[in-house]
């Protein structure tokens, strides 16, 4: 069991983890963003419908990528031999997956009846090789909490992609920029990681090493498996059945969520797992962290989530015009999913952390096996992207009362406790959301983006005095931890 002091100096350097993780991942997806943007209005609904094709098939292969090493290699102790087996063998998986998805790209045309899909998943297959090279470096930053020098590679990840992409773009390359872009940024960022490690990869390959990653290796890829279908069966079906142009509208109608919501929780999970795997032995500590972890992630895509859903309108709108209009009705739906998934998203590296990756690999197959009935209903008989919405939604609140209640066991805490978590942002959630939405009808005549300069303002401040006069220990409990992690004076507090 970990001592007091710790337990403090691992949460300092788990808040100065995600505080340099997320700079460089939000610096990135902030220049995704603006990209995005700019593409928006370069290119049609096929053209991202097109681009999600190939996107959508080799997320479903990428899982495999590594076969698990890299949490394998931040679960296990560092050794020299077993670090330069890793890199090999995700070297050699890397490979035989570029091949893989070389032979399957005819198989992704026949399932979406388009033949452009053949060409655009292959040129994608390269990615593999190219990740694995760069996949022991990026865990042994991951695994020492160096966070830090994960932002240069990350930012000339992003800078490649949206450049390159626009460039094409300008250029008349239609989707296939969107496809080049995003094989420059992992080039880039593979060579970035080089640079931001000193390690170098011996010779070696010590077969005896193999076996024990891959042992935990493999549950952690089922489950990403499961994950990924959980997080894709709609793109697959809705490219299949409703076609390119939907494809493309609902895929961008994802762009924000994923970028606020998503992501932002995809970055506390990089930074905790490590953490939580130095306190496997401590219950106590554990128990404590995930729960805070869970009541910090909610302040933020809580409010996020009102927000967007509420002002879906003007923000599609003024973000990426009118063309893109369809994509307004689903953006309430897909935000309220993202909301419900960040609520127990770091619960599943408590199982992890535990050697227990196998109870996400069953929270996944119950939630595919409902979801995919349930899609396919939506997109062969409402044949609508709002009944699609309905159904992640129903689906992902599901999965969330699930996780809870098997973390509340395994913590050993009252379920109760794992819903009080996020008491705090859901009573000023609901004052900031009512403050929105009646603001919003007074400014219903005005221009869209003035829409958005008005709003957004009063609800940042209403969300925030909610909080001060509902929650004020807690917020000054969470500028103390900060204060003390980044090496600021602490707020004095009223006696």
């Amino acid at each position: 069991m970990l001592s007091q002091n710790e337990r403090q100096d691992l949460t300092r350097a788990t808040i100065r983890g995600t505080v340099w993780s997320y700079a460089a991942k939000y610096s990135g997806k902030f220049l995704v963003f603006i990209s995005t943007l700019i593409l928006a209005r370069l290119l049609s609904q096929e053209d991202f419908g097109v681009a999600g094709y190939a996107l959508t098939v080799i997320s479903f292969i990428e899982v495999m990528n590594g076969l698990g090493i890299v949490p394998a290699l931040i679960f296990y102790d560092l050794v020299e031999e077993r670090t330069d087996t890793a890199f090999w063998l995700g070297l050699l998986v890397g490979i035989g997956l570029g091949v893989l998805t070389w032979m399957i790209g005819p198989l992704a045309g026949d399932f979406f009846r388009d033949e452009r899909a053949v060409g655009v998943t292959r040129l994608l297959a390269l990615t593999f090789p190219i990740q694995g090279a760069g996949l022991v470096q990026d865990a042994l930053l991951r695994k020492d909490l160096k966070f830090g020098r994960r932002f240069v590679p990350e930012m000339g990840r992003s800078i490649a992609k949206g450049g390159v992409s626009i460039v094409l773009a300008f250029m008349g390359f239609s989707y296939w920029s969107l496809l080049w872009g995003q094989l420059a940024g992992f080039v880039v960022n593979t060579i970035l990681m080089w640079w931001a490690v000193p390690w170098r990869p011996s010779l070696r390959f010590v077969t005896r090493y193999v076996r024990p990653m891959l042992s935990y290796g493999t549950h952690m890829v089922v489950v990403n498996i499961l994950g990924i279908l959980l997080l894709n069966t709609d793109y697959l079906l809705v490219g299949r059945f409703l076609g390119a142009a939907a494809l493309g509208i609902y895929t961008l109608a994802f762009r924000v969520p994923d970028l606020l919501i998503n992501q932002f929780c995809v970055t506390i999970a990089q930074v905790v797992f490590p953490a939580y795997a130095k306190m496997k032995d401590d219950i106590e500590g554990l128990r404590h962290s995930s729960l805070q972890t869970m009541r910090y992630v909610a302040l933020a895509t809580v409010p996020m989530g009102l927000g967007m859903a509420i002002l879906a309108r003007p923000f599609v709108l003024v973000a990426f015009g009118w063309k893109w209009e369809e994509a307004i009705p689903i953006v309430p739906w897909i935000v309220a999913y993202t909301v419900l998934r960040s609520f127990g998203f770091n619960l599943g590296d408590v199982f992890k952390a535990q050697g227990r990756p196998e109870i996400l690999t069953w929270l996944s197959v119950v939630q595919v096996i409902l979801m995919t009935p349930a899609i396919y209903w939506a997109v062969t008989v409402p044949q609508t992207l709002v009944a699609v919405g309905w159904v992640v939604t129903a689906i992902s609140f599901i999965g969330m009362v699930l996780n809870f209640a098997i973390a509340a066991r395994m913590l050993q805490t009252p379920l109760t406790h794992m819903f009080r978590a996020l008491q705090p942002a859901l009573i000023s959630g609901v004052v900031m959301g009512t403050a929105v939405a009646l603001t919003y009808t007074l400014v219903l005549n005005l221009a869209p983006i003035w829409q958005l300069v008005i709003v957004v303002p009063v609800g940042m401040l209403v969300y925030t005095a909610a909080l001060w006069f509902t929650e004020r220990d807690l917020l000054h409990q969470i500028w103390r931890t900060l204060s003390k992690s980044l090496g600021r004076k602490p707020l004095a507090t009223n006696p």
